[in-house]
């Protein structure tokens, strides 16, 4: 997407309105993507803002050509992440007011009922999905919540773009299985 490339250059020629406009256009997309690693609400907006501080501070992203600037933003926000659980494992903690903010999540502008059904949903997705191997979850998310294409997910969790095309299969298999087992079809999702 060459808006993102051509905000991040507004933004490094001293346009500070086009870091908030960066932050619009990816914002949702990188925070689900945190999200899927930490599981943790609170921590995946701390991720977030401090990918984009770094963005801010560093200004490192060359236009290359070999890679967009979604896919290098992605890929902060993956090692910030992994560092992340790296540090939550050390310290093992548990965060039992992440569980009720998600609990109250509401669909703001939908019927009571699809709303109710739609969150229904996505926490059956949520749960299976969290049961998958964590290189499926990472994958399944960047390919089918954020839109990225393999090419770019290789670049994102380096690996090769055929290991990326076998770990889509895989994981769509696992989860297709996961969703059986807990007594969904599949086609419902």
């Amino acid at each position: 997407m060459s808006d993102g490339i051509a905000l991040y250059r507004e933004f490094i020629g001293g346009n500070e309105r086009a870091l908030q406009r960066l932050i619009e256009l990816y914002g949702q997309g990188l925070l689900r993507f945190i999200y899927g690693y930490v599981r943790d609400e609170g921590l995946a907006e701390d991720i977030l803002s401090e990918t984009f501080i770094q963005i801010y501070q560093k200004r490192k992203f060359r236009d290359t050509g070999e890679a967009s600037f979604k896919t290098y933003l992605y890929t902060v926000a993956r090692n910030k992440s992994l560092n992340a659980l790296k540090k939550r494992k050390r310290k093992k903690e548990v965060s039992l007011e992440n569980i009720s903010r998600e609990t109250q999540a509401f669909f703001v502008g939908e019927d009571v009922e699809e709303a109710a059904q739609r969150k229904a949903r996505a926490l059956v997705l949520h749960k299976a999905l969290s049961a998958l191997k964590r290189e499926y979850r990472e994958v399944l998310l960047l390919r089918y919540f954020d839109g990225l294409s393999p090419e770019r997910i290789a670049v994102i969790t380096r690996r090769g773009k055929k290991q990326v095309y076998n770990l889509l299969s895989r994981g769509k298999a696992a989860l297709k299985t996961q969703l059986i087992q807990m007594g969904y079809t599949y086609e419902n999702f």
